[in-house]
């Protein structure tokens, strides 16, 4: 074997290193994408989490989201003072999750739920007559000009829907 074959031997070598060492990079950065994607999501269902436990613990937030997001009048003082909190950051975390869609971190089936939750509450009376027109310019003018084009969801209801007693279903005997 010559110098020059020796040389050229070293530098195929060379490049199939290179090669390699890009190969394992580029798996590195994807599954460290990977692994970021799935702390967004655990962070915005951990931080969702975190708003529903007050309305856990009290149904006193329901009530009061019951109320006012179908008539913002009809509510007390305290109820839309509870409310108010709620849905301020609701509507944060939901810019949030909006963001998070928007970059393609969240998936368009993660989104759905989200993307539902956010309809309903923004579309409700009482949030469209008097909160959001008051609150609107805390929210980035992208997601306001989002929210604005949306419609409200179909056959989701309203809070009280679900709050309210429902009978139970008869069965056939």
């Amino acid at each position: 074997m010559s110098l020059q074959d020796a040389a050229s031997l070293g530098q195929v070598i060379a490049a199939l290193g290179v090669l390699g060492s890009l190969f394992f990079v580029g798996r590195q950065v994807r599954q460290s994408v990977r692994f970021q994607k799935l702390a967004v999501i655990d962070s915005l269902s951990t931080s969702i989490a975190c708003l529903n436990i007050p309305g856990m613990e009290a149904p006193a937030l329901g009530e009061a989201l019951a109320i006012v997001t179908q008539d913002w009048n009809a509510s007390s003082r305290e109820q839309r003072i509870i409310a108010h909190y709620f849905l301020f950051s609701y509507f944060k975390l939901a810019e949030n999750a909006w963001y998070q869609r928007e970059a393609g971190i969240l998936e368009p089936s993660q989104w759905h739920g989200w993307e539902n939750m956010v309809r309903m509450y923004y579309h409700s009376p009482g949030v469209q007559s008097v909160w959001w027109p008051r609150r609107h310019d805390a929210y980035s003018h992208p997601f306001q000009l989002y929210l604005a084009r949306t419609r409200p969801p179909e056959d989701f209801g309203a809070m009280n829907d679900v709050f309210r007693d429902h009978a139970p279903a008869e069965t056939a005997t």
